[in-house]
């Protein structure tokens, strides 16, 4: 028998910089597709659209391979905010996203420096930071998500 346990504890992103276009990689056949399926959505909804569509068409690996599917916490922002920036001018908006760098902080440690003194030699460029999603409402408030944590969380997604 297998039983889940949940604990709830403060997660928050911490923004050191912004990422800037590294994939520029948004299919064509894409856009008719997110157009449809997003007419009509809040800004919310278009978020939580970008979410699914990323885990859907994307699975966690260490290097990005966009064209192939995967990638890392690079390539997951860099789609999922392209995805929500294309939704959001087609539905008029003024919200907008962009990738950064910075780390995830929980319970108030930087789980990217545990990470990286824990990490070997070998894996620790990879755990230095983490890349996620800022976005700027139409309110002028900005909040974090991120896609990668949503996929390998909520997806079921990653190898």
């Amino acid at each position: 028998m297998l039983i889940a346990v949940v604990v709830l504890v403060p997660i928050s992103f911490v923004k050191t910089s912004d990422r800037g276009a590294t994939h520029d990689y948004f299919p064509e056949e894409l856009k008719g597709r997110i157009k449809s399926e997003t007419a009509g959505y809040s800004d919310e909804e278009i978020v939580k659209y970008s979410l699914d569509l990323t885990a859907e068409l994307l699975r966690f690996t260490r290097a990005n391979a966009l064209k192939e599917g995967k990638a890392n916490c690079v390539g997951y922002a860099q789609l999922c905010s392209n995805i929500c920036n294309y939704a959001f001018a087609g539905s008029h908006s003024k919200a907008r996203t962009k990738p950064v760098v910075g780390y995830i902080e929980i319970c108030g440690i930087d789980a990217c420096k545990v990470a990286y003194a824990l990490a070997p030699a070998k894996d620790k460029n990879f755990v230095k930071n983490h890349d996620f999603v800022e976005y700027h409402h139409q309110d002028g408030t900005t909040s974090f998500f991120d896609p990668s944590i949503y996929d390998v969380s909520f997806g079921l997604h990653g190898d």
